[in-house]
């Protein structure tokens, strides 16, 4: 199976959530549901309801998730002749997606129920496994890790200010949305060779062997008396 380049890990990750979504929806008798990874706008919404707008608003350094201890991994590279050689990178960067899911209906109760399966599916889903994740990435991502899945949390509400400056920016009134985040690594591509230390030499030397000699300047600054300052006898 051909891998996708790593960097893909994002899109991955918004296309197994479109995924979930869509099959839970079929699953709960909800067929005509159509999933909109852009922002929640009329124009992105408009001749497709109902629909489930899931939108990326956010992408940042996940903390938690980041050890501190390490700055660099090693990585084995198989080489054509079948040798293995090593490479050291800047171990793999995790990154926090927050997302935004709001459902658009003919009616507020509809709305209202495709919420409530949204927020069953999240909590049902509180880890996604890897017979759920949509692309490649995953695995090459998590390659030297233990890996059975991507989590997926809720968030905690948003203050109103928040909130109405947000749907105020879509020139949309405010309406019920849910907030959720994943974590998924970003791995460095630049990679540098290097060599493990095989073998060492330690080679000592008895200085009081006399085919040891110290050699100081030359000539020798304390081979005569220094003036230090103080008077001549009898002077001042």
């Amino acid at each position: 199976m051909t891998t996708t380049p790593q960097h893909h890990v994002i899109k991955e990750t918004s296309d197994t959530l479109t995924r979930l979504f869509q099959d839970e929806f079929k699953r709960n008798g909800y067929k005509r549901v159509h999933i909109v990874d852009g922002a929640p706008k009329p124009d992105a919404i408009e001749g497709k309801l109902p629909a489930v707008s899931v939108y990326l608003y956010q992408i940042a350094l996940d903390p938690p998730a980041t050890e501190n201890t390490a700055v660099h991994e090693v990585v084995e590279v198989a080489q054509e002749d079948g040798t293995i050689k090593e490479y050291a990178r800047r171990r793999r960067l995790w990154v926090r997606l927050d997302y935004l899911a709001s459902a658009w209906a003919q009616t507020p109760e509809d709305e209202q129920l495709l919420c409530g399966l949204l927020l069953r599916t999240i909590i049902d889903n509180a880890e996604i496994t890897k017979d759920k994740l949509k692309g490649t990435t995953f695995e090459e991502s998590m390659h030297g890790y233990e890996f059975t899945g991507l989590p997926l949390i809720l968030n905690t509400r948003m203050d109103e200010g928040t909130l109405a400056r947000f749907w105020g920016s879509l020139n949309q009134p405010i309406r019920p949305a849910i907030q959720f985040w994943t974590a998924v690594p970003i791995i460095p591509e630049r990679m540098e060779e290097f060599q493990r230390v095989r073998s060492r030499q330690l080679e000592y030397r008895n200085v009081h062997d006399p085919v040891v000699k110290e050699q100081g300047p030359n000539p020798n600054p304390f081979a005569r008396r220094l003036d230090l300052g103080r008077g001549k006898k009898g002077g001042t």
